[in-house]
């Protein structure tokens, strides 16, 4: 996480559970579900962009498609544009296949991976690379996250170490309500994030606080088409 962009201070005001945001959420018998989630992108209140998730679980194996869209102006002058796309197989909650495309700021990135022999090869604009054991991501939906100690950059490639650390339960206001939380603090490499969970462990809130000083908003935003079943 070493663009621009992600050098901003994050807090997701989520004021939810996942299943409150859901827009798609179907289960049947077989063990099948989707969902997917869809934020307004606000940069110290100004609205930059979108970022959408969609996951389908089957059984033990899940898809996730993720894509983000940031434009940053300055009296109507454009100064930071962010494009990013990434498709992602999981199985037992471990990754198994990802390619991803980023556009930040004219700098590309890619990364497309192929699974051998219980390694995960990554191709990226680095170079070639190969992570063994149960890969995961920076995907804060997942909590067995809080139990990593390397995550996958989906923009780079990069394998990065963290350490996470349980900060206990407080309260969280949201809106004049407050809610229960328990906090989990992200340590990479220049940066700190604070995670908040619900008491059953649905993630509700992220914040960190960077260098620049500015303050990125995602606010939950339905998909029309989705909603009306389209």
């Amino acid at each position: 996480m070493k663009n621009w962009l992600s050098r901003l201070v994050f807090v997701f005001l989520a004021a939810f559970t996942l299943s409150e945001v859901s827009i798609a959420n179907t289960t049947v018998n077989t063990g099948s579900s989707s969902k997917s989630w869809k934020f307004r992108v606000m940069l110290d209140d100004r609205p930059i962009g979108y970022h959408k998730v969609d996951v389908n679980k089957e059984q033990n194996r899940k898809s996730v498609h993720t894509q983000a869209n940031f434009d940053v102006k300055i009296l109507f002058i454009p100064v930071y544009s962010y494009d990013h796309e990434t498709q992602e197989r999981w199985v037992d909650n471990c990754l198994v296949d990802i390619n991803s495309t980023t556009d930040d700021n004219g700098e590309d990135y890619y990364i497309n991976s192929k699974q051998s022999e219980q390694k995960l090869t990554l191709e990226t604009q680095d170079g070639m690379s190969s992570l063994e054991g149960c890969v995961r991501t920076f995907a804060y939906w997942d909590v067995d996250l809080l139990n990593s100690d390397r995550l996958l950059n989906t923009q780079t490639g990069e394998y990065e170490d963290v350490e996470i650390t349980d900060m206990g339960t407080g309260v969280l206001s949201f809106d004049g309500n407050e809610v229960e939380a328990r906090q989990f603090r992200l340590v990479a490499e220049g940066m700190a994030i604070d995670l908040w969970y619900t008491k059953d462990m649905h993630w509700l809130a992220l914040e960190s606080v960077t260098e620049s000083g500015a303050v990125l908003r995602y606010l939950p935003e339905k998909d029309p088409a989705l909603a009306s079943g389209v």
